[in-house]
């Protein structure tokens, strides 16, 4: 009888596994890697790099300090640029109402008789196909009531 030789700890990933040389060597293929591996020096051709610690208490806290400060000059200097700005000047076209009262619909967004829509219309208006329009909607100001301002774009301030 051939004595079976006894498993031996090896350094792999996952700790705790036993191996011998007659189960890592069990065909061929395995041989051949097993004698090349040996060869190398160990495991693999790479050497294995330990990972690095995790940063310090001190240096997490730097690095929040300085992202909420960051924060707070970057907010501080778009107030500072908007308040720079000026105040907003009056538009002399609508004189700041940001449009004028539809005179399609008397000012309501819908009419009295229902608009045949084309499909072109459909196309045109609707998100990927999937929304309808109201046959009943003022195809003038879409249902909003006024025609907008062209030189404000709505907004009464220039």
């Amino acid at each position: 009888p051939t004595p079976t030789p006894t498993p031996t700890w090896s350094r792999c990933r996952c700790r705790g596994v036993a191996s011998s040389a007659s189960t890592s060597a069990t065909t061929p293929a395995r041989a051949t890697l097993a004698v090349a591996r040996r060869r190398r020096g160990g495991r693999s051709s790479t050497t294995t790099t330990t990972t690095a610690a995790l940063p310090s208490n001190d240096e997490l806290e730097a690095a929040q300090l300085l992202s909420v400060a960051g924060t707070g000059l970057l907010v501080g200097g778009f107030a500072v640029v908007l308040g720079l700005k000026g105040e907003p000047e009056p538009c002399p076209s609508c004189a700041q109402r940001g449009g004028e009262d539809c005179i399609f619909c008397d000012a309501t967004g819908r009419r009295e008789a229902p608009v045949k829509i084309t499909k072109r219309d459909i196309n045109d208006d609707s998100v990927l196909g999937l929304t309808r329009r109201n046959p009943f909607e003022c195809t003038a100001c879409k249902g909003a009531g006024m025609i907008l301002c062209k030189t404000c774009k709505g907004s009464g301030f220039v």
